[in-house]
């Protein structure tokens, strides 16, 4: 783990807190009032969220903790094959009612042809 930092970073933090602040509005406010905490059915509600929110917890950590490997060193992407898989081939739009955005959201008219 050397050159890793050991300490709890701001975007970490972050993501912790939205949790925290998720499960606590969910179980102390939202299950509070709607079945209170003293019957069967909020009892279960809570557990169930808790255990859910625990399992949140459990995979972020785990996700930011362990090292997702490395690429191997003679690996070198073949930019000039056209069937490689880091080129996407744009489609040609027909009509402008049929497919009018890309996958990002944008309004794609253009003609197709080979992007990275």
């Amino acid at each position: 783990m050397a050159g890793r930092p050991g300490y709890l970073t701001l975007p970490i933090f972050s993501v912790f807190a939205a949790i925290g602040y998720v499960y606590y509005t969910t179980v102390f406010v939202a299950v509070a009032r709607w079945l209170g905490l003293a019957t069967a059915a909020g009892v279960a509600n809570a557990a169930a969220f808790t255990a859910l929110a625990a399992a949140c917890v459990a995979t972020y950590a785990l996700a930011v903790s362990r090292d997702p490997g490395r690429v191997p060193p003679d690996f070198v992407p073949d930019v000039e094959d056209t069937e490689s898989a880091i080129h996407e081939i744009k489609r040609k739009v027909r009509s402008r009612s049929a497919s009018r955005l890309c996958r990002c959201g944008v309004l794609d008219l253009r003609n197709g042809g080979v992007r990275m």
